[in-house]
């Protein structure tokens, strides 16, 4: 599913109670997404209720290995984002799951 694709749901099950465009609620979307961008990118976590969580966590460095030469490469530590689903949501796909 693409931006797109939700803001075209959004549109279509808010039809007639706002009055909005197609485009404007797909840059209502697309503010969303910026503004959970925009959060991360401080390191800040973003929580959606009944959803999820999305984190930054810092995954610390190591030492590879090239796989041709064998040769020991250092790995720096590096920004990961994380999303832990609520239980709400892993309840909903377990469901989901059972019943195919």
């Amino acid at each position: 599913m693409t931006k797109r694709d939700i803001a075209n749901l959004i549109y279509e099950r808010c039809e007639g109670e706002f009055d909005l465009t197609k485009k404007e609620v797909y840059e209502i979307v697309s503010e969303i997404f910026e503004i959970i961008e925009a959060t991360l990118k401080r390191g800040e976590k973003v929580q959606i209720s009944g959803f999820g969580t999305f984190l930054v966590k810092v995954r610390k460095g190591k030492v590879g290995r090239n796989p041709r030469t064998g040769e020991e490469v250092p790995v720096p530590d590096r920004r990961v984002i994380v999303f832990k689903p609520s239980r709400k949501l892993l309840e909903l796909v377990e469901l989901k799951l059972k019943k195919i």
